[in-house]
């Protein structure tokens, strides 16, 4: 096999995407994940991550247009660039109590991440065959959190003596700046859609961009999908988690003792039980709509005895004294590690489902982008709310109950669509008013708005 047919293979590209996301998202989680982004409270760390999650919701709504503009490399190139000075932020602020160069940082971050959610999400899920697709979703939140284990890792090594509440060492933060780097050279080997070369001889499904207006009313269609409105409740939950998560390992446990936690959240659930995922989203044994069925039922059943778990341990931790601080040589920290590991699983299980029933709405690269787009948009409004909560001094089991009461709105929306699931193309089964050959939606949709011949689907 050629150097050019490697390059130019799907998973080429999708291996790029998951380097990205070991450096980047997975930096990001790992630094978070220790509370406090690293720091003695979470307040600043709360504040920033609002702007970011809120800088990022406000562009993911036009990501989908702004990436068909650009095209999907040069976006994920441009996503790659803020993370960086984001992690530096709170160095400079440790010591001098900078604030203004943090909100520079997380506004950049929030600009650079949308970018790159958007074009990485259409990138793992536009260029594999259908089914590969689950591979290529596992692949890259794999390499992601192993990413966040690696970083909780690097912390608890730099932080083994920390016994206290306090903050982490330079190192840590040098180390996390010196990874977030790592991601932009590589970004530059992404192939152009135009340019995959899949092993069946199929094309990657896209459409030229033709004016901002078109990009908008195509944009609009995908918002009005009935799925999409459906699982509304569902796209504001599936992050509102991680501000609670970050703060119940700041709030109660010593430095060493978050760096463990933050370590095997990354490491247990989400990079085994994630790769694992992959491999039956992907089993041909079953259909597409059987496997959504099924991980739905699982996630919500999971999902309540999680909960149900943790607000027992909240309440627990809540009578004890401000000043005992939970370290790994107690024997109650046994139970905090359990239930970190537990949110770990839940939180990439929530990410994993949503982009696998994402990827059964269509094929195109297009419109992957603009549901991207949107589904990091929502998703991000709900986690500035749940930042905003924290940033707000709202107690912790005010932010637990919000996070419950939140999961269990979104249960039925999630339930319908994971129900009606069906491989892109496909009709059978399928919501009224979703992408069928039979309705007039996307394809005939696309043909208006562009003004170009669309093939037939096919299943």
């Amino acid at each position: 096999m050629a150097f050019s047919d490697i390059y130019r293979h799907p998973f080429f590209s999708c291996i790029i995407v998951a380097w990205g996301a070991f450096c980047l998202p997975g930096a990001f989680g790992a630094l978070n994940g220790m509370g406090a982004a690293g720091q003695v409270d979470a307040t600043v760390s709360n504040a920033a991550n609002a702007i970011v999650f809120g800088v990022l919701a406000v562009g993911a709504f036009v990501a989908g247009p702004l990436v068909n503009y650009l095209g999907v490399k040069t976006s994920f190139i441009i996503g790659t660039i803020g993370y960086s000075p984001y992690a530096a932020s709170f160095y400079v602020n440790l010591h001098t109590g900078n604030n203004w160069f943090v909100i520079f940082g997380s506004v950049l971050l929030g600009l650079s991440a949308f970018m790159l959610w958007t074009a990485s999400s259409a990138i793992f899920l536009g260029y594999p065959q259908e089914h590969h697709k689950g591979k290529a979703i596992s692949m890259k939140f794999y390499f992601q959190h192993i990413g966040g284990s690696l970083g909780g890792i690097i912390s608890l090594a730099l932080n083994a003596k920390g016994n206290t509440r306090g903050h982490v060492s330079d190192a840590t933060y040098y180390a996390f700046i010196t990874i977030m780097c790592l991601a932009l050279p590589a970004a530059f080997f992404v192939s152009p859609p135009e340019k995959v070369r899949r092993t069946d001889g199929t094309p990657v499904k896209i459409q030229p961009f033709a004016s901002w207006k078109q990009e908008a009313r195509s944009w609009w269609a995908c918002l009005s999908d009935k799925r999409i409105l459906i699982l509304l409740p569902y796209l504001f939950y599936y992050q509102f988690d991680l501000s609670y998560m970050w703060g119940f390992n700041a709030a109660y446990h010593s430095v060493r003792a978050r760096a463990l936690m933050s370590f095997l959240f990354y490491l247990v659930g989400p990079a085994i039980g994630g790769a694992l995922t992959g491999f039956f989203f992907d089993a041909k044994r079953w259909t597409r709509r059987q496997k959504a069925r099924v991980a739905a039922i699982f996630l919500v059943v999971y999902s309540l005895g999680v909960w149900f778990f943790g607000v027992g341990v909240q309440y627990a931790y809540d009578k004890r004294p401000a000043d005992d601080v939970i370290d790994w040589t107690q024997p109650v920290f046994g139970k905090s590690l359990v239930l970190f590991i537990l949110y770990g699983l839940l939180e990439n299980s929530n990410v994993l489902l949503i982009y696998y029933l994402i990827g059964s709405f269509t094929s195109d690269v297009n419109r992957l982008t603009s549901y991207a787009g949107l589904v990091n948009g929502i998703g991000s409004v709900g986690t500035v709310i749940a930042f905003v909560l924290g940033a707000v001094d709202v107690q912790l089991k005010g932010q637990l109950w919000a996070n419950v009461a939140c999961f269990l709105a979104a249960v039925p929306g999630l339930l319908y669509v994971a129900w009606n699931v069906t491989n892109p193309g496909e009709d059978e089964g399928a919501p009224s008013g979703t992408l069928t050959p039979q309705s007039v939606t996307y394809e005939e949709k696309e043909t208006e708005l562009r003004g170009v011949e669309v093939p037939p689907l096919t299943a």
